[in-house]
């Protein structure tokens, strides 16, 4: 390269020589240097070692408090005068001199080094680089625009963004494009991610290389890669795939029910796939307290009191449909059709069919032991509501007691009978009412029969008979 001045020489330099901003590529003697200052310019490729520069004979504007590699100056000591950050000095990388502005190694970082036009930097050493604000926040790589205070948590300081007002970072993507935050091991570089895509304005969660969860541009927000929940916006779509188990279970640390065979034993209910083709179904479990389990509540501002038909609605209702036959709406359950089915441990117990009509699994208990004409009529007096007294009431033998005893009414938890009545129980009884009163009939029937024969003959008795249209079961 051209040199300003006198071309150098491999003998010993004056300290004129050094004023003028030349070396050549000869070392440097120990005793060249002298109180003259080393020119901000050029030095040659030469590598320079200790002892053949004299660091006190520097001037106070030749190097500030600064660290350069010991091989080539060493025991500078820090000076009164700071350089200006676009002076620029010598630098070694690799054995060879470069030359980088001031504000690149200021502050004596260690493991830095630069191209020769100072346009790269490279951070080698494990320090700690603060930006803008010497705050110290814990952290490896610090940006800082002001003291908020806090200190990095301990798990996460490779880097801090702080500031003493409003703190953030910024993702800026192209319209119809995505940004997104990765997260990767050795295995996977994408496992996990934070996405938002400016196409739709989704925001998508990824775990396991799969969307678990998505807030939808337009409100919805869905889970299973569903991108299209069918809810209102703020509302929540669960979609789980072909997967048959769970949709939704509620745990507390309070539950210990036990019934592992059905759910896990700290969740006390749970929503779940009825079949493949549909539906759903929910459980709720409690660990064997003598309370409710499964509470439905309904709150009505005003009761309905009008209507008694096929429009009438009330506090509480169960509709039941079933798919057209044609098109995509429904139809009514067939009149034979198993409308509502109440199990007990898997085995039907009640069923209301499609046309109303109630089929109840209660057995075949019989009252036949007992007058059951006047068990209804105990039934009536027991409960004294519009029963008007009769001269045959005096000859009823049974009272609330009896009622509770064979189960036809309640009792309260201190053993008193109440009003709660058993209505199948008294379907029966009416049915065992309507028998007795049948067979009693008939014997009257046949002792009358004997006596208008006796009186009047049979022929006679035969003619009264056929008369009124009465046949005897013999």
């Amino acid at each position: 390269m051209p040199y300003i001045g006198r071309t150098p020489t491999n003998a010993a330099l004056t300290a004129s020589d050094l004023a003028d901003g030349i070396v050549g590529t000869a070392k440097i003697a120990a005793d060249a240097v002298t109180d003259a200052k080393i020119a901000d310019d050029v030095v040659g490729t030469e590598h320079l070692t200790a002892g053949e520069v004299d660091a006190t004979a520097l001037g106070a504007d030749s190097v500030t408090a600064v660290k350069i590699n010991n091989d080539i100056i060493s025991g500078v000591t820090a000076l009164a005068a700071e350089p200006a950050d676009t002076d620029e000095f010598l630098v070694s990388d690799a054995g060879t001199l470069k030359r980088i502005d001031y504000s690149l190694i200021k502050g004596g970082v260690a493991g830095i080094s630069s191209s020769a036009d100072a346009t790269a930097i490279t951070i080698t050493d494990a320090e700690l680089v603060q930006i803008k604000n010497a705050n110290n926040t814990g952290g490896l790589l610090s940006v800082s625009a002001g003291d908020s205070g806090a200190t990095a948590n301990g798990n996460a300081t490779t880097l801090v963004v702080e500031s003493n007002t409003v703190s953030g970072i910024s993702i800026l993507s192209a319209t119809n494009n995505t940004g997104g935050v990765y997260f990767g091991d050795s295995g996977d570089n994408d496992i996990g991610q934070i996405q938002y895509n400016h196409g739709t304005n989704d925001l998508e969660f990824v775990a396991g290389a799969g969307v678990r969860l998505t807030m939808e541009g337009t409100g919805p927000l869905s889970t299973g890669g569903e991108t299209a929940g069918d809810v209102d916006a703020g509302g929540l779509t669960l979609n789980h795939g072909a997967n048959d188990g769970k949709f939704i279970t509620f745990k507390s640390s309070d539950y210990g029910h036990g019934v592992t065979d059905w759910a896990e034993t700290d969740t006390g209910f749970y929503m779940g796939e009825s079949q493949a083709g549909g539906g759903a179904t929910m459980v709720a479990i409690n660990d064997g307290q003598n309370e409710s389990i499964f509470n439905f509540i309904s709150i009505m501002g005003e009761t309905n009191t009008t209507a008694t038909n096929t429009t009438a609605s009330g506090n509480f209702m169960f509709g039941v449909y079933r798919k057209a036959d044609s098109g995509t709406g429904t139809q009514a359950v067939a009149d034979a059709g198993n409308a509502w089915v109440m199990r007990n441990n898997n085995a039907a117990r009640l069923i209301f069919k499609g046309d109303g009509e109630i089929h109840s699994d209660t057995g075949s208990t019989t009252y036949d032991a007992y007058e059951d004409a006047q068990l209804v009529r105990a039934f009536d007096l027991s409960h004294g509501v519009g029963v008007i007294n009769s001269k045959f009431d005096k000859f009823i033998s049974y009272n609330h007691e009896k009622l509770a005893d064979l189960g036809l009414v309640g009792r309260d938890e201190d053993g008193t009978p109440n009003h709660f009545t058993n209505i199948t129980g008294m379907q029966k009884l009416h049915n065992g009412a309507i028998w007795q009163q049948y067979e009693k009939h008939n014997r009257l029937l046949e002792a009358v029969y004997e006596l208008a024969s006796e009186s009047v003959g049979k022929e006679k008795a035969d003619a009264i008979l056929d008369k009124h249209d009465i046949k005897l079961l013999n």
